[in-house]
C-alpha cells in the first residue's frame, strides 16, 4: 500500500515539474491547491483546488496535483487553524463576562470564531511560504527535482 502512494505521489511530482509554463503561473495554481486544505471543502478539495487555480489565473494542472496530492494533510490543517486561532484569542473574539464559554451554543461560537480567525491566518501565512518555496523550486530547480524523482526507485 505505501509503495502504491510512493507511486502515485512520484508520478503527480513528474507530472508537475514537466508542465510546461512560467513558474509563477505554476506556483501560484499549486499554492491555490494548497490553500484549499484550509478550509473544510467536504471532499470537493481538488474540484475547488482546480476551479480556485483557473480563476485566479494560476495553473489549474498544479491547482489538481497539489489538490490531489496533499488531500490527506486537511486533518492537520483544520487542527492547526484551531490552535492558531486559539493562541492569538484564548477567550474568542466575544468573550463571555466570566471568560471561557459555558454553554453550547457560547462554545461552539466561540470554536467558530478561532477556527475562521486562525484559517485566516494560516492561509496567508502558509500561501506565502508555500508560494515563494514552489517559485524557486520551478525557477532554479526544476530540472534537477525531475532528475531526482526520476531516479526514485519504488519497490513492486
Amino acid at each position: 500500500m505505501i509503495n502504491k502512494n510512493l507511486r502515485k505521489l512520484k508520478f503527480l511530482l513528474i507530472k508537475l515539474f514537466r508542465i510546461k509554463e512560467n513558474a509563477h503561473n505554476v506556483s501560484l495554481g499549486f499554492t491555490l491547491g494548497f490553500l484549499i486544505h484550509f478550509i473544510p471543502s467536504f471532499g470537493m478539495g481538488p474540484i475547488l483546488s482546480t476551479v480556485g487555480a483557473k480563476l485566479f489565473k494560476g495553473n489549474p494542472i498544479a491547482g489538481f496535483i497539489s489538490g490531489v496530492a496533499l488531500i490527506w494533510l486537511f486533518p492537520f490543517l483544520f487542527y492547526l487553524n484551531v490552535v492558531v486561532g486559539e493562541t492569538l484569542f484564548p477567550y474568542g473574539i466575544f468573550p463571555s463576562a466570566a471568560g471561557m464559554p459555558s454553554h453550547g451554543l457560547d462554545a461552539g461560537i466561540h470554536l467558530g470564531a478561532v477556527f475562521f480567525i486562525g484559517m485566516i491566518i494560516n492561509i496567508i501565512l502558509f500561501g506565502m511560504v508555500v508560494y515563494y518555496l514552489i517559485y524557486t523550486i520551478m525557477r532554479k530547480y526544476r530540472i534537477s527535482f525531475l532528475t531526482i524523482v526520476k531516479k526514485w526507485e519504488i519497490k513492486k
